[in-house]
């Protein structure tokens, strides 16, 4: 959601230039970079299902981050988001990556691999989608704060499960 708008509301909102944005979209890939250099460190010192909701919980605090430029308006803090955007989930990503290749079967594992996938980017361009139809009706505001709420139920819903309370990698089936 927050990809399909963020452009035009970083120009026009933010009164960024086009180098600008694409010096934040760039942090994103820094960030990216960073969350996975330190992903090894991470691990070494938190249990495993801490590893895993630290995915989740950056992501919500780069949507809030981003979602406080609509009262500080600052090209820094979009940077700051999208820093965030990238190292969380690129935790998320190999936590979860691991323990998929932990605990399911051999036989299963290129399935299971290819509906996480399919799922994972099939749901880009509806999250697109419902981001433009949001910020058409509502504005762009309301479609950061709906993304902000997506994250927040994401995160919401792994806290509320098990995994955080996963010690260790669990043993293979």
């Amino acid at each position: 959601m927050l990809q399909a708008v963020y452009v035009a509301y970083a120009i026009q909102t933010l009164g960024m230039t086009a180098t600008g944005v694409g010096i934040t979209l760039g942090i994103y890939g820094a960030g990216m970079m960073i969350g996975a250099f330190a992903a090894p460190a991470i691990a070494r010192r938190v249990p495993f299902g801490v590893m895993i909701a630290l995915g989740p919980l950056g992501g919500l605090a780069a949507a809030a981050v981003m979602l406080s430029t609509i009262w500080m308006p600052s090209g820094v803090l979009a940077g700051l988001s999208f820093f965030l955007f990238g190292a969380g989930p690129v935790l998320w990503s190999i936590a979860t990556l691991t323990l998929r290749q932990a605990v399911t079967p051999n036989a299963m594992l290129g399935r299971v691999s290819a509906f996480i996938t399919t799922a994972t980017f099939g749901a880009r361009p509806i999250g697109a989608a419902l981001g433009a139809v949001v910020a058409t009706r509502f504005g762009v505001e309301a479609c950061l704060a709906v993304a902000a709420t997506g994250f927040l139920v994401q995160f919401l819903v792994i806290i509320a499960s098990r995994v955080p309370q996963l010690r260790a990698l669990p043993e293979a089936a």
